[in-house]
């Protein structure tokens, strides 16, 4: 059976270009545009293995996301991705929460595979 990963960003080049990477990799991807959106899905089905979600949005933010990911489902794993540096507020708030791991924008996609790999089974 696939690992089911939600990707989570307002940005939607960003979405798609790792939709389509993590798909070849042979995940189950569902994307979400937005936190609110996630958030929903989230109440629906707590059934995924990682959620990769942008810090910063518009309304909900990832930190959201991350606290409605471990209430829906304690055991699913929770990555963070952002644009902005480790001294922000929110990247602290979140790093109180202990993702299984970050990546700061823009990075390399076999970097993120690495760190989605040790989400979901601690291999690289």
């Amino acid at each position: 059976m696939k690992q089911k990963i939600l990707l989570v960003d307002d940005d939607e080049l960003i979405l798609m270009t790792l939709e389509d990477y993590l798909k070849k990799e042979g995940y189950e991807i569902e994307t979400s545009e937005s936190g609110e959106n996630a958030i929903k899905k989230l109440e629906k089905d707590s059934s995924y293995d990682l959620v990769i979600t942008d810090l910063r949005m518009y309304g909900e933010t990832g930190v959201d996301v991350f606290k409605k990911t471990k209430e829906t489902n304690a055991n699913t794993s929770v990555m963070i991705i952002t644009g902005f540096g480790a001294d922000s507020i929110l990247f602290k708030e979140a790093m109180e929460l202990q993702p299984c791991g970050h990546a700061f924008k823009p990075f390399p996609q076999k970097e993120l595979l690495e760190k989605v790999k040790i989400c979901l089974d601690g291999t690289t």
